[in-house]
């Protein structure tokens, strides 16, 4: 097949003039002076641990069976105020889906699933951040800084036996405080040529679990346009006191890849 010579014109086109308004809008803050940043990335998410609603421990591989290496889409929007002062926004959808054939008897929400019986189960965490983001440096090198914020979890399950015909499903919403820290190193002072990032934020909730979340990669810039790889990993406990409590004790991993523009 032919490349289309008019698609690949139109590319270089928009990509040289992306990187004549970036040069001519670069200041003296440098390789970290923009005002707008716009990222896309695409998380091959591996999922593993356990969930107890009104029932028994159950286990999202062994007993539901969820699939691997699942593409999840992640948005994020950055706007910045001041050179050390940013608004970050960012949203993850999470979507989740199994099917197996168990071979002990489970409860979900007070609903009993016998030996053998097949389940497809399918959840979802519509994962909305937003924070401020203060860098205690920003130069030639790159930035480093801390962040506050809060998310905001839309939680909601299903699992449906095919033998029996039961089908439960539980939703709860929820809303987090979040603290974290996060940076971006360049190899080379004042180029943007190779570019080494990572991030952490998360919860501490005492005695009933935690959020964490961390990610890291490495790539490159061309004007205002970065490529990175990397890889992407959430731990969430959180649990109610007490014996039998219910709770769930999730952890979402595995690469990524990210396309960035900034201005």
């Amino acid at each position: 097949m032919k490349p289309n010579r008019k698609l690949l014109s139109a590319l270089s086109g928009v990509l040289l003039l992306s990187t004549s308004l970036w040069a001519a809008s670069s200041g003296s803050e440098g390789p970290e002076d923009y005002r707008l940043e716009l990222s896309a990335t695409l998380w091959r998410m591996n999922t593993n641990g356990t969930i107890r609603a009104d029932g028994t421990p159950i286990n999202m591989l062994t007993d539901l069976g969820v699939g691997q290496r699942q593409r999840i889409y992640d948005g994020r929007f950055v706007l910045k105020f001041k050179r050390k002062l940013r608004f970050v926004v960012e949203g993850t959808p999470i979507s989740i889906q199994g099917l197996n054939t168990i071979h002990r008897d489970v409860t979900y929400f007070n609903q009993q699933y016998s030996v053998s019986d097949t389940l497809k189960s399918s959840a979802r965490i519509n994962y909305i951040y937003a924070g401020f983001h203060k860098d205690w440096y920003s130069g030639k090198m790159g930035r480093l800084g801390t962040s506050i914020g809060g998310a905001y979890l839309g939680l909601q399950g299903s699992i449906q036996g095919e033998r029996s015909g039961i089908d439960k499903q539980g939703k709860t919403p929820a809303g987090l405080p979040f603290v974290g820290a996060d940076f971006r190193f360049y190899l080379i002072p004042n180029r943007r040529w190779i570019a080494l990032e990572g991030a952490v934020r998360g919860l501490p909730a005492g005695g009933y679990g935690h959020w964490l979340e961390a990610n890291g990669g490495v790539g490159g810039w061309i004007g205002p346009i970065g490529l990175q790889v990397g890889y992407r990993e959430m731990l969430i406990d959180f649990h109610q006191t007490g014996i039998n409590a219910n709770g769930l004790n999730l952890r979402f991993y595995g690469p990524m890849a990210t396309v960035f523009w900034n201005w």
